[in-house]
C-alpha cells in the first residue's frame, strides 16, 4: 500500500475471501496457521507509525483466531506474496537525468503542474491544483511508492506469520534502495517535486519523503530476523541521520518546516520520526514540540483549517493535515509529552478541528468548500479512531463504528484497537 495510500485510509485493505496456501487448512481449528501461532518472538516491535505494543495484541488476535484480524492479515500476506518475485526497486533506474548528473539523487515531478500549453516547448509548466500530471511516472515517485508499500506488506506478513521468506524479500528491497553503493539513493530530496523551468529545489519536495515512514516501521517488524543484521540496522540508521540534518539545515528543508499548512506538519513528523529512529530523543523533542505552533498557526478557534480549506480538495486537505497532527501527538506519548490535550488560550486545539470536521463526516450537513473530487468521508475513520482513543470520547468511537458500516473495507482494528470505556 502506498504511503498516500495509507495515510489516508490508515490501513483501508480490503477484507479478503479465504486465502490458499498457508491459509488452508491449518487455520480452520483457530483461523491462523498452527506453525504460525508457534512464533516466538515476543519483543514489541519498535515502530514509530503505530503503537508497537498494539501491533503485538493484534497479533495475540491473530493467533487466537479473531476473524477480522486474520482475514485482515491474509490480505497482508497475499500482497507481500505478490512481490516476492519482483526486481528491487532503484532510483538509478528513472528514464531521466537529474540536473546534478547523479542518477542516484531522487527526483520526480510536482504532481499538479503541467506544460504551458502557450509556450512551445511548455516551460515554465503551470500550476493545476488536485490535478495529477501523468508525467510523474517518468521518475521515482512510482518506484519509491512501490518501495513503500511492498516493505510495508512484507514486514508485516513476517511479524504475523514468522516467515522468514517475507523479511529476506524486505531486506533486500531495503538494502537495494538505502545502503548498496551502486544502488543506493542519496540521503536528500532536493530534485523532489521538481518543477521544468524552475532551477531551484522546492520545499514542497520534502512532502514525499513521508513515504520512508513504511521503511523505517519495516526495520522495527523485521529486527530479529537473521536476514536484517545489526550492521543494516547501523548503515539505514545512518542513513536516516544524513536525511534527517538535511531537512532541519538546508533551505529546502527548512521552508518546508516552516509552512503553515499539511507540508509543514508532514515535515515535522518526517523529522521527529527520523529523530527517534535514530535514537535522538533531545532532537525529536525537540522536533515535537513545534506542534504548539503549528496549531497556533493552523486552526481557528472555531475548528477551520483555513490553508486547507483555500484548496480545491479542501475536506481531503482538512483531514490529511489531522492524520499529520494525529501521528505528532502519538509520537509525543512516548516522550511523556501530551500533545493531543494543548489548547491555545483563544480555544485553538486539534480537537476542536476534529470536531468541525465532524457533521460533515457523517454528512449531517453538505460540505460548504470547495472539493473537485467527492470526498471520502470513510477516510477519517483513523483520526476518529485515534481521537476516541486519546480522549476516551464514546462519540469519536460512534462516529467511527458508523463510518465503518458505509464503508467496511477500511479496518483500523489491527493498528489502532479502540480502547474507549
Amino acid at each position: 500500500m502506498s504511503w498516500t495510500k495509507k495515510t489516508a485510509v490508515a490501513f483501508g485493505i480490503l477484507a479478503a475471501t479465504a486465502a490458499g496456501g498457508a491459509f488452508a487448512d491449518g487455520a480452520k481449528q483457530s483461523g491462523a496457521p498452527a506453525a504460525w501461532q508457534s512464533v516466538a518472538k515476543d519483543a514489541i516491535p519498535v515502530v514509530f507509525q503505530v503503537d508497537g505494543a498494539d501491533m503485538l495484541k493484534s497479533r495475540e488476535k491473530f493467533r487466537a483466531g479473531d476473524k477480522a484480524i486474520v482475514s485482515t492479515v491474509k490480505k497482508i500476506v497475499s500482497e507481500a506474496d505478490e512481490v516476492l518475485d519482483t526486481p528491487p526497486f532503484s532510483v538509478v533506474n528513472k528514464k531521466g537525468m537529474p540536473p546534478s548528473g547523479d542518477k542516484h539523487d531522487y527526483m520526480s515531478l510536482s504532481p499538479y503542474w503541467w506544460p504551458d500549453p502557450s509556450k512551445p516547448d511548455g516551460k515554465p509548466y503551470i500550476r493545476k491544483d488536485g490535478e495529477f500530471n501523468p508525467e510523474r511516472a517518468d521518475y521515482d515517485v512510482d518506484p519509491l511508492d512501490k518501495l513503500s508499500s511492498a516493505t510495508e506488506n512484507l514486514s508485516l506478513a513476517y511479524f504475523f506469520t514468522g516467515d522468514e521468506k517475507y523479511a529476506q524479500k524486505c531486506a533486500e528491497l531495503m538494502r537495494t534502495w538505502f545502503i548498496d553503493p551502486s544502488t543506493r539513493m542519496n540521503p536528500h530530496l532536493k530534485y523532489a517535486q521538481f518543477v521544468p523551468g524552475y532551477d531551484k529545489p522546492r520545499p514542497s519536495g520534502i512532502i514525499e519523503g513521508g513515504r520512508f515512514r513504511d521503511v523505517v516501521d519495516a526495520a522495527g517488524y523485521i529486527a530479529g530476523s537473521p536476514h536484517w543484521s545489526e550492521e543494516d540496522q547501523k548503515a539505514m540508521q545512518a542513513w536516516f541521520k544524513d536525511l534527517l540534518t538535511y531537512i532541519t539545515t538546508s533551505e529546502q528543508g527548512k521552508t518546508e518546516l516552516n509552512q503553515k499548512n499539511n507540508h509543514g506538519t508532514w515535515a515535522q513528523v518526517q523529522t521527529a520520526t527520523y529523530a527517534l529512529f535514530i535514537g535522538d530523543e533531545k532532537q525529536a523533542r525537540k522536533l515535537l514540540e513545534r506542534y504548539k505552533t503549528l496549531i497556533q498557526d493552523q486552526i481557528k478557534p472555531d475548528g477551520t483549517q483555513p490553508e486547507e480549506l483555500v484548496r480545491t480538495l479542501s475536506f481531503h486537505y482538512s483531514r490529511f493535515n489531522l492524520v499529520a497532527l494525529a501521528d505528532l501527538a502519538s509520537m509525543g506519548e512516548r516522550l511523556g509529552m501530551d500533545l493531543w490535550n494543548y489548547k491555545t488560550d483563544d480555544g485553538k486545539s486539534m480537537r476542536t478541528a476534529i470536531d468541525y470536521l465532524l457533521p460533515y463526516t457523517l454528512e449531517e450537513q453538505p460540505w460548504p468548500h470547495q472539493q473537485i473530487r467527492p470526498a471520502k468521508f470513510s477516510d477519517m475513520i483513523p483520526v476518529l479512531r485515534r481521537a476516541a482513543n486519546a480522549y476516551n470520547e464514546p462519540k469519536y468511537e460512534l462516529a467511527a463504528k458508523k463510518l465503518q458500516e458505509k464503508d467496511s473495507r477500511v479496518l483500523v482494528d489491527l493498528m489502532y484497537p479502540s480502547n474507549v470505556q
